[in-house]
């Protein structure tokens, strides 16, 4: 695929940057470059970087390697950028980046003063003309990502570059680097072998991430074959993490015999508790949900006639899927307690999004369950593999990469969505709730008639992100906003913090 020609970029305001497109929806045609120029990262710039991005991989139907794609292409532009300001502080500071000992002089002091006052560099950037240039591009055969900006690595940047791309090349899965890398590396390096560990996982090649610099400029190319073949290495590892879920015990027959009762004619509250209140944790954790920010109304709840009178005997019935969950995992995982809360958390964000949906008691009934149970499977590899979690959970916290799922299927081997969705299947559950731990990270992967799930959940999991610093509202699907009633990321944003104050009002 031929480079792209020079061709005049008009600024445009709604995009935040210089483009050749007219706007976001411009028609996508093979061999038809879009072109972007930007000086620093905004909220604008990866709105639009991003649903350009995903239009792409849409209509080639290549949305399946979005995470890998997606980290790839931010920890690249991260980079370049990181690139630009350090030419403009070695200026400041009358060192010449190109002299090897004056390089490593000030390299460290250069790392500290950009992470305390990196906005204030990146500001002076389009002052010197240290411009970022991305192009997306594709052909009946590949998809080309093209990342330039407009500086000449020195050797020094350029061999570690290198020695990045080729360590990625040689390990195995990510366990590997984590063994191989000290603490002090990681923050220097990892954050790309990681990225490119994810474009291997994923199928793409070791020709998929490329680089080379000169003549006052770098160019990094991600390519996307039209055909993506998954190879899984890993089979030993992932059997292994398998083999654990069938040591776990059956869905309870006193759970089923509820709901069955439920589902009766003449059933009433009264005898659905007298059935509950043989089971004493049951109840107390129906008193608890009943108490939650996703149902309280009103005063504490104290009886459980009451409390089933509040959820509701069919809500209840779909509820019990969660909390008999809850009963048989809280006593054996540590990671459950915390992973119950944010599920809790996710809850009542569904609930409000639902609403803001539409969706009818029934629809709002199996959401909120479904919502309760979503991260099963983090809960299981948290436990599984607590060593390998940990460090990805630093990474993802910690650094601007944009999911954790694969990075799981890499270090792990399986994703703790897959594992969450296997275990619904051993137990029994609806085919909703098996498909919402399945995909609510890939939303765009599942089937269409599963949305009207999927969509909120993965939307309450952005919003607790956001909340916590590790995720931008502009790494959100259009398509997923739609599909919830939100027109643009900015009503987006309100909503999520209007929603905020309600649930830290509880």
């Amino acid at each position: 695929m031929a480079s792209p020609k020079a061709v005049a970029l008009e600024f445009k305001r709604e995009l935040g940057l210089h483009t050749n497109i007219e706007d976001i929806n411009h028609p996508i045609v093979e061999n038809t470059p879009f072109h972007f120029k930007f000086f620093q990262i905004t909220d604008e710039v990866e709105n639009t970087l991003y649903q350009i991005l995903d239009r792409f991989l849409l209509q080639l139907d290549l949305i399946i390697v979005r995470d890998s794609v997606l980290a790839a292409m931010k920890e690249t532009v991260t980079n370049a950028i990181k690139a630009n300001a350090k030419r403009v502080f070695y200026k400041n500071n009358a060192t010449d980046i190109t002299n090897e000992k004056e390089y490593e002089s000030i390299i460290n002091e250069f790392k500290s003063t950009y992470i305390q006052n990196r906005d204030e560099i990146e500001e002076s950037l389009q002052k010197n003309n240290y411009g970022v240039f991305v192009s997306f591009i594709h052909n009946r055969s590949l998809m080309r990502i093209r990342i330039m900006n407009n500086v000449q690595l020195t050797p020094i940047e350029a061999e570690r570059i290198k020695e990045r791309i080729s360590k990625a090349k040689n390990y195995n899965d990510l366990a590997d680097a984590f063994m191989d890398m000290s603490n002090e590396q990681e923050g220097a390096g990892l954050g790309l072998i990681m990225t490119l560990m994810m474009l291997k996982n994923d199928g793409l090649g070791e020709s998929a991430y490329k680089f080379e610099t000169g003549e006052n400029k770098t160019v990094f190319m991600i390519d996307i074959p039209s055909k993506v073949s998954k190879e899984n290495q890993q089979l030993e590892k992932i059997d292994h993490i398998i083999s654990q879920i069938d040591n776990l015990p059956t869905f309870p027959k006193s759970i089923k015999d509820i709901q069955d009762a439920i589902d009766k004619p003449n059933s009433s509250i009264g005898t659905i508790a007298e059935m509950i209140k043989r089971d004493i944790a049951l109840s107390a954790n129906i008193l608890k949900l009943s108490n939650s920010a996703a149902f309280r109304r009103g005063g504490k709840v104290e009886s459980l006639d009451r409390a089933i009178q509040l959820i509701g005997l069919k809500e209840l019935q779909t509820l019990l899927y969660s909390l008999a969950t809850k009963q048989m995992l809280e006593d054996k995982f540590p990671a459950f307690t915390a992973i119950w809360e944010k599920s809790n958390e996710s809850a009542f964000y569904c609930k409000s999004i639902g609403q803001k949906m539409g969706l009818n008691k029934t629809d709002l009934s199996n959401l909120i369950a479904a919502s309760l149970l979503h991260d099963i499977g983090e809960i299981l590899l948290l436990s599984f593999d607590k060593h390998h979690m940990s460090k990805i959970k630093t990474f993802t916290s910690t650094r601007e990469i944009a999911s954790t799922i694969s990075m799981e299927e890499s270090a792990i081997g399986i994703t703790h969505s897959k594992l969450g969705a296997m275990v619904g299947e051993k137990w029994g559950f609806p085919i909703l709730y098996t498909k919402a731990m399945e995909y609510h990270h890939r939303p765009l992967l599942a089937d269409e008639v599963y949305f009207d799930i999927i969509y909120p959940i993965y939307l309450s999991d952005m919003m607790i992100a956001i909340n916590s610093k590790e995720a931008k509202s502009s790494e959100i699907p259009m398509e997923v906003l739609k599909l919830c009633k939100f027109q643009s990321k900015a009503e987006f944003d309100s909503f999520r913090t209007k929603i905020k104050e309600q649930f830290s009002a509880y």
